[in-house]
C-alpha cells in the first residue's frame, strides 16, 4: 500500500484533544472516525463519533469540587473517563492515538487496554507523553509516520514561527512570571509551560521545564512576587477562566503581589493554547511573547485569547 493510499483508507481514533488537533494539522481529519467528548477543535470534529464520557459533570462544579472529586477517584484507583466499547467496535480503528502523561485529566492507559480487548482486529496504539514543546513536535512526526503522511514540512512551519520569538530568550533582565493552572487550591504549571515562558523572554519562578505541575501555597507565590501573573486554569476557556478568577479573587490577597500592583495579571484561554500538547501551543507562545514584551511583539495573539486584569 502506498503512503497516499494509507492516508485515505486508515481509520483513526483519537482519545486525546491534542491528538485530534495534531491529526487535523497533519491533514488526517478525514481519517478520524472517533474522538473524545472533550475534542472541540477544529470545527469539523463535531461531525465525528464521540467515544468517551466523564464520570461527573465538571461544567456544574467549582474548581474545589472538581479537585475533591478527582482526588477521591484517584485514591480509589478509578478513571475519570470511560470509553464506549460498542462505539469503539463500530469505529474499527486501524490506529488509536492516546496518552500516558496524565492519568487524571485524560483517558488512562488502563482504560484503553480494557476497551481494546473487545476489538477483534487489534489496532496500532500510539501513546503520547510530551513534556516539552519539542516533544510535541516529535509526537507529530511519530503520528505522521504511523499514518503514512509526511509530517516534517508541517512541523518545520511551526518551528519557523518559534524561531521568530526565540530571540526574546536572550533579552537581559527577563521579567519574572508565575503561571497558575488551578486556583482552588492553587496549582503551579509544569511540563511545556516553563519552557514556553523562557522562549517568550520570561523567567518562570514557580516551575521547572519538563516537570509535572503541583500544588503551591500562597506564601510560596507571595515570596516569589512575580512581575507577571498568568492565570491558565487547565481545560478552561477564557470566559470560564475569568469567571473562576473573579469567584475566588477574595480568597487570596492578590493586591500584595507586584503583578497586581503593576496591572500585570493576565487570564488566558488555557484550553485552546496551553493545556493541550498540540500545534496551538505555538499560538500560546506568541501570546506569551506579546504579554511579556509588548514593545517587541504586537498583534500576535489570537483574537479574544487573553484579558489583562486592571
Amino acid at each position: 500500500m502506498c503512503r497516499q493510499d494509507a492516508k485515505k483508507s486508515m481509520r483513526i481514533v483519537s482519545l486525546l484533544p491534542s491528538a485530534t488537533e495534531i491529526l487535523y494539522a497533519l491533514g488526517l481529519g478525514n481519517s478520524v472516525v472517533g474522538v473524545t467528548h472533550e475534542c472541540d477543535y477544529p470545527a469539523d470534529v463535531h461531525n465525528k463519533t464521540v467515544l468517551t464520557k466523564c464520570v461527573f459533570d465538571s461544567e456544574k462544579m467549582s474548581q474545589q469540587e472538581i479537585d475533591s472529586e478527582v482526588r477521591r477517584l484517584a485514591e480509589k484507583g478509578e478513571s475519570l473517563y470511560r470509553i464506549d466499547d460498542r462505539l469503539l467496535q463500530d469505529a474499527a480503528p486501524d490506529l488509536i492515538v492516546t496518552q500516558d502523561l496524565c492519568h487524571v485529566c485524560a483517558i488512562t492507559p488502563g482504560e484503553v487496554e480494557r476497551a481494546v480487548k473487545s476489538l477483534i482486529q487489534k489496532p496500532q496504539i500510539i501513546s503520547l507523553s510530551p513534556k516539552t514543546i519539542d516533544d510535541v513536535f516529535n509526537d507529530m512526526l511519530r503520528v505522521g509516520d504511523a499514518a503514512g503522511v509526511q509530517a516534517k514540512p508541517i512541523v518545520e512551519s511551526f518551528q519557523s514561527r518559534i524561531r521568530k520569538i526565540a530571540p526574546a530568550a536572550t533579552l537581559k533582565n527577563p521579567p519574572t512570571v508565575a503561571c497558575l493552572e488551578w486556583l482552588e487550591p492553587l496549582w503551579r504549571t509544569g511540563h511545556w509551560i516553563p519552557g514556553m515562558v523562557r522562549l517568550a523572554g520570561g523567567e518562570e519562578v514557580l516551575a521547572d521545564s519538563g516537570k509535572p505541575s503541583r500544588t503551591v501555597n500562597w506564601s510560596e507565590l507571595e515570596s516569589q512576587n512575580p512581575a507577571l501573573l498568568i492565570i491558565m486554569p487547565c481545560g478552561y476557556n477564557l470566559s470560564r477562566a475569568r469567571e473562576e478568577f473573579l469567584r475566588v479573587r477574595y480568597l487570596y490577597p492578590w493586591e500584595r503581589l507586584r503583578a497586581f500592583q503593576n496591572q500585570s495579571i493576565f487570564i488566558v484561554d488555557a484550553n485552546s493554547y496551553f493545556s493541550r500538547s498540540g500545534p496551538r501551543l505555538v499560538d500560546g507562545l506568541e501570546m506569551l511573547a506579546e504579554m511579556l514584551h509588548p514593545e517587541y511583539f504586537a498583534n500576535l495573539a489570537p483574537l479574544h485569547s487573553y484579558v489583562q486584569i486592571n
